[in-house]
This record gives structure tokens, C-alpha cells and sequence, in this order.
């Protein structure tokens, strides 16, 4: 069974929210009690809102490693909850660092922070459970989500339900505002992109895909494989196949098509495949 990987840079595309947010909350902190000044405030805030903002963005685009890797979905909460729960105690720990060996406003004593672990953990957890639930996708969807939810019923172009167990036939593509279908036969692989993908046709146009390397591996035909975790390629297109360094094979397809590298990960998928032993 072929896993999806945590991708922690994910989170990465929301630090200038993280900043601000840790920016406006040290501004606040300042201007209500005053005992430090701006500056402290403001560093204590945004390690803060560092630690614990990135970790509840990072965890949230990654929502589907985690609803792969545990079950049942019980245990997958509490597994989110404990990590949401020891980003707020590093956070809460940092700012005590900071106060004491940066400003040194009071003398450090591990563990010594109180109520404070309490008060961070339960914004880490309604905000962790807040940005968990959300659609990240939605963030970057193209009218296109809503043109494919219209064609759920229509089982003759294409199959939206992740849950049947029936192959795709078609692949929908876009061509600036319009919908195309690619014949599944046609396609000679599928490229990693983002939370999409890109379709590589027999004759080499490169079109932007709506659904995810996840969801086509368990959509393909027993045609498709994949051999590293931004390629599936379709194995009737496969041309030639040249070991490369490491355990690593380039799979050439002909016409002009780009080839693809294979990663060591995936080496015996490969040699299944030519069948050596």
C-alpha cells in the first residue's frame, strides 16, 4: 500500500498571517498592561503565534496523512489534541526562555508558567480543531469545483465519488474557463501538484487535473502505478526503462513526453514491473 507523506511545508504559505496575528497580539499585550516594553512583547508574541499557529496550519493541510495513518477516527483526534495541546506548553515554555535569558525580567524555572499552559492549550485546541475542519483547498479552487459537483450524477463522463470503487474513464481538465475530458487510456502520466495534479496526454499537452495523486491511486486502473511521490504513469505508455543512480529508474515514453524518475522508494515497484529478480 503506497502512503502518503507529511509534508511540514505546507504550513509555510500561511507564515504571513502567523506574523501578523503575533504582531497584533504583542501590540495588544502592550498597550493593556505596559510592565514590558513593545519590543518584549512583541518577541514573546510572535514566538508564540509561531509555534503555535504553524503547527495548527501544518497539521491542517496535512488532514489527509492523518485521517490515512490513524483509525479509527477517535484515535486520530487524540493524537491532533496531544499535539495541539504540547505546541501551546512549547509555546508557553519559549516565552518563559525569553523573559528570562533574553530580557531577563525574572529567573527561568522549567514548568513554572501555571495557568498559562491551560489558557494556551485551549486556544491551541479550538483554533487547531477550527483550521483542521476547514477546506485549504478552497482557499485556491477555481470555478472548476463547482462545474464537477454538477456532474456528480453523470456517471457516463466522469465518477466524483471517492468512495466508489469503479476506475475513472475520464479525466477532467481545464482549458482556461472550459471543461475538457480526457480519455483515461489517453493519459500517459499524472504529475503532483499541490492539492491538484497535472495530466500529461499522448500528445504531450500538460493540463491542469482537479484531483490529487492521493485520490487517483485508489480511482486508477491496475494500468496506472505509481513510482515516486509526484508521478503515476500509466504503464501501456512506457517505452523504456533505464536504471539510474541510487535504485532510481528514468521511464521514457516516446513522442516527445517528457520522462519521469522513479524514486528509490519505489524501486521494487519497478523491477515488478520489468520483471526482474
Amino acid at each position: 500500500m503506497i502512503t502518503e507523506q507529511f509534508d511540514l511545508k505546507k504550513g509555510s504559505r500561511f507564515l504571513p498571517q502567523i506574523m501578523i496575528v503575533g504582531l497584533g497580539i504583542g501590540t495588544a499585550n502592550y498597550i493593556m498592561h505596559g510592565n514590558f516594553n513593545w519590543l518584549q512583547w512583541t518577541i514573546q508574541s510572535l514566538s508564540t503565534s509561531f509555534i503555535i499557529g504553524y503547527t495548527l496550519v501544518a497539521i491542517g493541510s496535512n488532514k489527509s496523512w492523518f485521517k490515512r495513518r490513524f483509525k479509527p477516527t477517535w484515535k486520530m483526534y487524540l493524537v491532533i489534541a496531544v499535539l495541539f495541546f504540547l505546541a501551546a506548553a512549547l509555546a508557553t515554555e519559549t516565552e518563559q526562555i525569553i523573559r528570562s535569558l533574553v530580557f531577563q525580567d525574572q529567573q527561568y524555572q522549567p514548568l513554572s508558567a501555571g495557568k498559562m499552559y491551560l489558557f494556551n492549550g485551549i486556544i491551541s485546541l479550538v483554533l487547531g480543531f477550527s483550521f483542521f475542519h476547514y477546506n485549504f483547498r478552497t482557499t485556491k479552487k477555481p470555478p472548476l469545483d463547482e462545474f464537477l459537483k454538477s456532474l456528480s450524477d453523470d456517471k457516463s463522463n466522469v465518477v466524483i465519488n471517492s468512495s466508489s470503487s469503479e476506475p475513472i474513464i475520464n479525466i477532467p481538465v481545464k482549458k482556461g474557463e472550459t471543461v475538457l475530458f480526457i480519455p483515461i487510456e489517453n493519459v500517459v502520466y499524472f504529475e503532483a501538484f499541490d492539492n491538484y495534479s497535472f495530466v500529461y496526454n499522448l500528445q504531450g499537452e500538460k493540463k491542469l487535473c482537479d484531483y490529487s495523486l492521493l485520490f487517483l491511486e485508489g480511482r486508477l486502473s491496475e494500468e496506472f502505478t505509481r513510482v515516486h511521490r509526484k508521478y503515476i504513469v500509466n504503464k501501456n505508455h512506457i517505452e523504456q526503462i533505464k536504471p539510474h543512480l541510487n535504485g532510481r529508474y528514468v521511464i521514457s515514453f516516446g513522442n516527445q513526453i517528457s520522462s519521469v524518475t522513479s524514486s528509490k522508494s519505489y524501486s521494487s515497484t519497478i523491477r515488478n514491473m520489468i520483471k526482474i529478480k
